[in-house]
């Protein structure tokens, strides 16, 4: 039997079969890899903000990127009270303190990054934001520290910049709670914004730089009301550690 298709017919026909090749080709080339959620090139990456636990313990971390003056006063406190604490130092500061590093370290305060450049890491490529991370890696080991937690300056950071850092085997690290020393408020605003806003494995951010004038006048009343409240003191490792082992 032979069939005679119309010229329209004919068209359809061919659009058809346009249509099924294109098909076929897009699933040939799914099967050479195509990104599933789950996979790691979908893997979304997140900050390291708070702990999950039922355990009253609490991380106080300090940034540090200029000044002589407020350091020492904090370091004192944290020593007289008996206070684990996690210090982010960025690398010029530390290039210009090497001793207060050495003296953290002995005093077995956990000394982390700050990165080198205080820029926003969401601005820079992967490749500026490798540069400025392990810029202050050589310095902050050089002179005996581990870094394995980055806090970006500003708290600024992007997928690319979470990749970037964890491709180097750092951990992001943001905060639960701010202290907002960093605005000099009022001593009393900061420390009622802290114990407030406190929970258990909750990362506090506060500051040991000179331009934070009031982190020293708080942070005694800081420690006072959590320790009265029945919080454990812990370094962020501590924190993790300690989560870890109660799950």
């Amino acid at each position: 039997m032979t069939f005679t298709f119309t010229k329209d017919v004919r068209r359809r026909l061919s659009v058809a079969a346009g249509v099924l090749a294109i098909g076929a080709l897009l699933i040939s080339l799914g099967s050479l890899g195509p990104t599933r959620p789950g996979t790691a090139s979908a893997r979304r990456i997140e900050p390291l903000r708070t702990v999950a636990t039922s355990k009253k313990l609490i991380a106080l971390t300090f940034d540090i990127s200029w000044g002589a003056v407020m350091p020492p006063k904090v370091i004192a406190i944290l020593k007289r009270e008996r206070v684990a604490a996690t210090f982010f130092l960025s690398g010029p500061w530390s290039l210009r303190h090497p001793q207060v590093v050495k003296d953290l370290l002995a005093a077995g305060f956990e000394v982390e990054s700050h990165g080198q450049a205080h820029v926003n890491f969401s601005h820079l490529g992967t490749a500026g934001v490798r540069q400025n991370v392990e810029a202050a890696n050589a310095i902050l080991t050089s002179l005996g520290a581990h870094p394995t937690f980055i806090r970006p300056p500003n708290g600024d950071y992007s997928q690319t910049s979470l990749q970037a850092t964890a491709d180097l085997g750092y951990t992001t690290v943001i905060w639960g709670t701010d202290s907002l020393d960093w605005m000099n408020p009022g001593v009393g605003a900061i420390t009622d914004r802290v114990l407030r806003r406190a929970h258990p494995g909750d990362i506090v951010l506060m500051h040991a730089s000179d331009t934070c004038r009031q982190t020293d006048l708080a942070l005694p009343a800081i420690i006072g009301g959590l320790k009265k409240d029945g919080y454990t003191f812990v370094t962020l490792k501590g924190l993790l550690t300690a989560a870890k082992t109660a799950s």
